[in-house]
């Protein structure tokens, strides 16, 4: 008889229950805190291409970020583009700029590479706020519409102004990255950039291109991140330099660190966690910050492999105690 693999079933059971939040969470604050949730999952699932799949410590994904959302947001705002058409010239900048920084840097070895990653994105937000003719500098960018409306024939017109909308649409680009990254992992690129990862020097004997598969999974992941920006400058609405700034790419590298690197459901579980935890720890005011650096500090202590990796671990404890009773 044909069975469904579980894998199959949790994506579907997710997509299901992505598809009810908003019948489910009726408080507009949460709501929002979970579309924000959705927008820096993919941002999280562009980092761990890199930081879980490849190894390497990128700091720059913020910039990718912010970059993609600039690009978008001043094409709509400034040329009149239609939304949809920016979406591949802001994800061609932050891949340019990832072919650039990985030509530049992808040579370097560990700190040496992580620092000058933070370098790069340092660069990038002094750029936007300094070029004030073109990003409008400190000010920012204000005003930025809602995606274009869709004309599906015979069936009406697709809108993008409600919340719910914008939930909806970061939720199916979502799907759509994780698919290719699943896509991606399971394929001769990701057994080669799994050999990169865990011995460079074993995976170069083999005949690898280190170099190469480095700079094609760099550029890929800084599209992907530059496609979370655009998403987050029409969510938002706003976009200043800060939004390219250092705080962004560690905030992604703590949700992948946090919800597991190197797995599919690590990065969106780790989001979500550290996205939602402090507004549930708002009845502790002064402490809430305090509480959520103990977890944090207990969750890496106890969980090297994040949320999931414990997870599967008590799984396969669980698993061989049921085993031993029978």
């Amino acid at each position: 008889m044909w069975q469904i693999p579980r894998s199959m079933l949790m994506v579907i059971g997710g997509l299901v229950l992505a598809a009810s939040v908003p019948f489910i969470v009726t408080n507009s604050y949460l709501f929002h805190l979970l579309v924000m949730a959705v927008i820096w999952g993919i941002l999280a699932t562009s980092l761990n291409l890199v930081l879980g799949y490849t190894g390497l410590l990128s700091l720059a994904h913020g910039a990718f970020f912010g970059m993609g959302a600039y690009a978008s947001a001043l094409l709509v705002t400034k040329c009149d583009w239609n939304f949809w058409a920016t979406i591949p010239p802001a994800m061609a900048v932050a891949a340019l700029a990832g072919v650039v920084l990985g030509v530049l840097t992808l040579r370097l070895e560990g700190h040496y590479f992580a620092i000058s990653t933070l370098s790069f994105g340092i660069v990038v937000s002094l750029v936007l706020e300094k070029w004030d003719s073109l990003t409008e500098g400190a000010r920012g960018i204000t005003s930025i519409p809602a995606p274009t409306p869709i004309v599906l024939v015979g069936l009406g017109v697709l809108r993008f102004e409600s919340n719910t909308a914008k939930y909806y649409l970061a939720v199916a680009i979502l799907a759509i990255c994780l698919l290719f990254v699943w896509r991606l992992v399971h394929s001769p690129m990701g057994r080669a950039l799994e050999a990169i990862r865990q011995n460079e020097l074993l995976a170069s004997c083999l005949g690898i291109d280190l170099v190469f598969y480095k700079l094609l999974a760099f550029s890929i992941s800084a599209a992907m991140a530059g496609l979370a920006g655009v998403l987050y400058s029409v969510y938002i609405t706003y976009l200043n330099p800060a939004d390219a700034g250092l705080w962004n790419g560690f905030y992604a590298v703590m949700y992948i660190v946090i919800g597991g690197m190197g797995t599919f459901w690590g990065p969106l579980i780790g989001t979500l966690f550290l996205v939602t935890l402090p507004e549930f720890l708002r009845m502790f005011q002064e402490f809430r910050l305090l509480i959520l650096g103990v977890l944090l500090i207990l969750t890496i202590t106890f969980l090297p492999d994040g949320i999931v990796g414990g997870a599967k671990m008590l799984w396969r404890r669980g698993t061989r105690l049921l085993a031993r009773q029978k």
